[in-house]
């Protein structure tokens, strides 16, 4: 089919010397003298069903509708078409606003036949060529469209088994302290539904073990360790190895996961309530606090040790020290002791620190244990405005059988926040 050009032009002269070049070379023309004409004959040529305008080739100075009103109007109802601007008039400002509405080329007067005949031909093959491009792109648009909803749907599968998969994780990993023969409460809260601490609690013959780690991010690669952890721990309560038996056997399992290496802070905890005494094994992790019934001022207890799951060679140190009933030892991760708040104005940063959390614990220390740990757990939220940037988990544990204090009683169970 032939293409059909609109030449709008109020010279008379110049109008026909473009509609014979054109149509010399098998164009089919149509003219208009104004800006008016032309926009209706465009409507005109769309609304009869035929096949429309192909390009329009305007001057800009017509009278009852400007060629730069028409482009106006014609870029608001049809941005399609191509524009061929005959300029020879307009300044600077004037071409940078032709630019922006989309005008294709311009023929600055005077001009010869083969430039006419050159431009016109070069426009249509480019706009040509960009409407096949449109064509093939919709094309593989569509099919893509229908590739992604298989995916999708395949996608809405997989979440919903993920969903679960972290629901179970959970509940799994969930620590079970009915039987632990301690009080105990703790708080958790993940940064993400994919978390790395870890707590756990078992009873043993003498007393209790206690196991918290924090397992580097927060994926599911992440949750895989957090499963892995709980299942050494639950044969190592079985067994009754110490904590550093316990942890070398660990970090070997972890360095022969290499692929997925990640490394684990942690701390294992051992409470003998036959001797009243307690010991714990740290691979990197805060120290443990311990508050004294009689004493108002928290003691902390260090304990140094290789980080696991990075380097086969890790050596860890032992602490031992005695307990009384109504003695509280406390445990924790990084993220509640780096809790941090910023000040709005001047962009200052303050973390709670561990000198925080003592603080904390001994303002609360004559509170019924779950109650201590659910105050400090608030103070810790509000110190950081509930604006986490870790997982943070809190545990308290009670030595029974002082006054008053009976461990079933006070071993309730604290639950995530």
């Amino acid at each position: 089919m032939r293409k059909h050009v609109l030449i709008a032009e109020d010279d008379a002269a110049l109008l026909t010397t473009l509609g014979f070049i054109l149509g010399d070379q098998g164009y089919e023309v149509s003219c208009a003298v104004n800006g008016t004409e032309a926009r209706n004959m465009i409507r005109d040529a769309r609304d009869n069903g035929g096949g429309g305008i192909d390009l329009l080739v305007t001057d800009l100075r017509m009278p009852e509708m400007s060629g730069l009103e028409l482009i106006e109007w014609l870029r608001r109802d049809d941005e399609n078409l191509p524009v061929i601007v005959i300029t020879g008039h307009g300044d600077k400002d004037t071409v940078v606003r032709l630019l922006r509405l989309g005008c294709d080329e311009f023929l600055d007067k005077p001009f010869r036949p083969e430039d006419v005949r050159l431009k016109v031909s070069e426009v249509l093959r480019k706009r040509g060529a960009r409407r096949s491009a449109d064509k093939d792109l919709r094309i593989r648009n569509q099919e893509l469209a229908s590739k992604v909803a298989g995916y999708e749907h395949s996608f809405k599968g997989l979440r919903r088994e993920v969903a679960s998969a972290v629901t179970a994780c959970r509940d799994l990993t969930a620590p079970d302290a009915a039987d632990s023969g301690v009080g105990f409460a703790y708080r958790h809260k993940a940064l993400r539904d994919l978390g790395g601490d870890f707590l756990d609690i078992c009873r043993t013959a003498r007393g209790c073990d206690v196991l918290v780690a924090d397992v580097a991010g927060h994926d599911m690669s992440a949750s895989y360790h957090t499963v892995l952890i709980k299942a050494f721990f639950e044969e190592n309560c079985r067994r009754g190895n110490d904590g550093e038996a316990f942890f070398r056997i660990l970090n070997h399992s972890l360095l022969e996961s290499g692929r997925n290496e990640r490394m684990v802070t942690a701390c294992f905890l051992r409470i003998d309530l036959r001797r009243l005494s307690a010991e714990i094994v740290s691979a990197g992790h805060p120290r443990v606090i311990k508050l004294r019934r009689d004493v108002p001022v928290p003691y902390p207890v260090y304990a140094n040790g290789s980080v696991l799951g990075l380097m086969e060679d890790v050596v860890f140190d032992t602490k031992h020290f005695a307990v009384a009933p109504g003695d509280r030892v406390f445990l924790y991760t990084d993220g509640v002791t780096g809790a941090v708040r910023v000040d709005g104005p001047t962009g200052e940063r303050a973390t709670l620190g561990e000198d925080g959390l003592e603080e904390l614990l001994a303002a609360t220390r004559r509170l019924p244990l779950d109650r201590q740990v659910d105050v400090v757990w608030e103070e810790v939220l509000r110190h950081c405005r509930r604006k986490q940037t870790d997982d943070m988990l809190f545990v308290g544990i009670e030595i029974p059988g002082a006054a008053g204090t009976d461990a079933a009683a006070s071993g309730e169970e604290g639950g995530e926040a």
